[in-house]
């Protein structure tokens, strides 16, 4: 599975993000900002191993966007070239659940559903 990095990027006033990320991590405060400084990840989730994870880093990701963040995905790392956008992100989610109604009907066929 893939692990995706949010990052933050450096705002005018990134007080106002802290709120959000506070809410759904449990960093500190002097550690938000030193990560939303320097760059580095605010939240690390594995892909698909955790469904609490998942819905958990598609809520970050959408109040950070209302809140008007400038947010970045990567895969893996923290590499220009590892850089996902967040319409690839949900659609792997989306395609994600696809799988798994199929995996179901699949399931009810060959086993029926008693």
């Amino acid at each position: 599975m893939s692990v995706i990095l949010l990052v933050v990027e450096q705002d005018e006033n990134p007080m106002k993000f802290i709120p959000t990320i506070r809410k759904n991590t449990n960093l500190g405060l002097s550690e938000i900002k030193k990560r939303i400084g320097n760059g580095i990840p605010i939240l690390e989730i594995d892909l698909f191993k955790d469904e609490e994870d998942d819905a958990k880093l598609k809520n970050v990701i959408n109040e950070l966007i209302n809140i008007d963040a400038n947010i970045r995905l990567f895969d893996g790392e923290v590499a220009k070239n590892k850089e996902v956008s967040i319409e690839y992100l949900m659609n792997r989610f989306d395609r994600f659940k696809e799988i798994q109604l199929q995996n179901q009907a699949l399931d009810d066929l060959m086993y029926g559903e008693d």
